[in-house]
């Protein structure tokens, strides 16, 4: 169940994506590499104003086009099938709202350098927020703000403090999630906390379909945050370290397919890696990549963990310690399309066994393209 974090009283619900005249305006600068977040929609609806918006750099991705992705687009359709990995469709694109409102778009390959902790000084800003950025803030900068700095991160703090909180939420089998508001400091995740929200994780959600329910509690959240801290009554709560739990960067073996353990278990890590990248299993040298999957339950059947039981147009079934993967949808690599439905037909066969570990070609870690 969602919630606001009530027993601290810091954040009072406002009528959302309408003016509120009663606020003080802040004038804000934004560092967020985000573009499927109406944060900025929302500020301004509350009457605030954004100065700029910042970013280590400023990329659109390809969009195509010309005879050249005309002749490319043509041959991955002959040759390919549809594309395993299906992405997110976007809700809001933050990228067009700020050309529609002029926002001025800054470039900070390094906000701790004194030429741009002076820039930002140069923009009498009341308030710096922060939501998914890859730098970390110095002092210097962190007291540039008349009102400090907000950061906003995607889990429920003290919990899940580091970089990927929604892979290890996931992975690990967690049933909610969350977003928290907190003061930020040169320690990471460790700041006050202003606000929080609890999310559901849905038993079949992905990390991609997570992120997003995420970034978009965290537009309604923070703005509210912005608005009391513009009136004065937030009241911001120390974290208890004693609970404090953090996870680094997701690395290739934190990705590695147990066969031995749970079918559940399997399942969740790739929950975890989905939409980005597929889960690699590795079989006498024979890499495949599995783009869905479900767990199911059954008594022994006294095969060995990775041991396919039954195969059938494109579909394995795979004994694992306890329970079996439904792989059903997957590829052989390096092929695609109709010559991976072909090999299929004739690799991996019944009665053959998955390596309880896979090799490093199949550790790599990479976002399909």
């Amino acid at each position: 169940m969602s919630r606001l974090t009530s027993a601290w009283n810091t954040v009072s619900p406002l009528p959302r994506n309408k003016v509120v005249s009663a606020i003080p305006a802040l004038r804000l600068l934004v560092f967020s590499e985000i573009d499927d977040w109406d944060f900025g929609r929302q500020l301004k609806a509350s009457g605030h104003d954004i100065v700029a918006w910042a970013r280590p750099t400023w990329k659109r991705g390809p969009k195509g086009g010309g005879l050249r992705h005309a002749v490319r687009t043509t041959v991955k359709a002959m040759l390919c099938q549809s594309k395993p990995i299906r992405p997110i469709t976007p809700k809001f694109d933050a990228w067009r709202w700020l050309d529609k409102e002029k926002i001025l778009r800054i470039t900070s390959p390094n906000v701790n350098s004194p030429t741009f902790v002076e820039y930002v000084k140069s923009l009498n800003v009341d308030l710096i927020v922060v939501f998914f950025f890859p730098q970390i803030l110095k002092t210097a900068l962190l007291q540039t703000p008349r009102l400090g700095v907000l950061n906003c991160h995607p889990s429920l703090l003290p919990r899940y403090g580091g970089p990927h909180p929604a892979f290890w939420m996931l992975k690990n089998g967690e049933s909610v999630a969350g977003i928290t508001v907190h003061v930020m400091t040169e320690k990471i995740d460790a700041g006050d906390i202003v606000a929080q929200q609890e999310l559901t994780i849905g038993e079949n959600e992905n990390a991609g379909q997570l992120t997003q329910r995420q970034h978009h509690t965290a537009a309604a959240l923070l703005t509210e945050a912005v608005n009391a801290m513009a009136q004065g009554t937030i009241d911001p709560k120390p974290q208890n370290i004693a609970e404090r739990s953090y996870f680094g960067k997701k690395k290739a073996a934190d990705t590695i397919l147990d066969w031995n353990g749970p079918a559940r278990q399997i399942v969740n890590l790739w929950r975890a890696l989905q939409p980005y990248e597929p889960l690699a299993a590795c079989l006498n040298g024979t890499t495949i990549r599995i783009y869905d999957a479900q767990s199911q339950e059954g008594s022994p059947s006294g095969r060995a963990p990775g041991e396919i039981m039954s195969k059938q147009s494109g579909r394995l079934l795979v004994q694992t310690g306890n329970g079996y993967l439904e792989i059903r949808s997957y590829e052989i690599v390096p092929f695609h399309g109709w010559i991976n439905r072909i090999l299929q037909e004739f690799l991996l066969p019944v009665g053959s066994r998955f390596d309880l570990a896979p090799s490093p070609m199949g550790l790599v870690s990479k976002a399909a393209s």
